[in-house]
């Protein structure tokens, strides 16, 4: 959150005005590690050169093509690597859907929308309506998601509900 607070005010000048709608990035917090670890990619510059090209991944396209080019030059991806490319693919999909924040847990996972609104309540509103009681959406206007789950599943459930969110999203983009 510092980091976020910090960069909105170099982005305004220090003026503290809010930055533009389409720059910023979604939080995404599932308890996975998340890094390119020293043993896998020794060179401190060429670490950092494939953080900076992970995070101008524009599509899970691309994402596979660097996955099989570190392979290719580092041999197989540790999972930290593969969380990596994971959790890049889960914001691109979450800024596309207006998700700002996943919070996820042993006991299940929250989301909150940027700016507190959802561009198709109604059709959240009817999708929430078919998953049996387990997700809601709190007076906060965040959706929440009760089910004990380990990393894996927390990993598929985040996945699960982003790509329907921007799915309902979409729809009431074409409507």
């Amino acid at each position: 959150m510092l980091e976020d607070a910090v960069s909105d005010l170099r982005a305004s000048g220090g003026r503290g005005e809010a930055q533009p709608a389409s720059d910023w990035t979604p939080n995404i917090s599932l308890g996975l590690p998340v890094l390119i670890p020293e043993t896998y990619v020794a060179d401190l510059p060429v670490r950092l050169g494939l953080y900076r090209r992970i995070g101008a991944l524009a599509s899970d396209a691309d994402s596979e093509a660097l996955a099989a080019e570190l392979v290719d030059r580092f041999g197989p991806l540790p999972e930290e690597v593969e969380n990596l490319l994971t959790t890049v693919g889960l914001k691109r999909a979450c800024k596309a859907a207006g998700v700002e924040k996943v919070e996820a847990g042993p006991k299940g996972l929250v989301v909150a929308f940027r700016g507190n609104h959802f561009a198709n309540p109604g059709g959240l509103i009817a999708w929430i309506g078919t998953k049996g009681g387990m997700m809601r959406l709190r007076p906060d206007h965040k959706l929440v998601y009760l089910r004990e789950m380990n990393l894996a599943a927390r990993v598929e459930a985040a996945r699960e509900i982003v790509q329907n969110l921007l799915r309902l999203a979409t729809q009431a983009e074409a409507a």
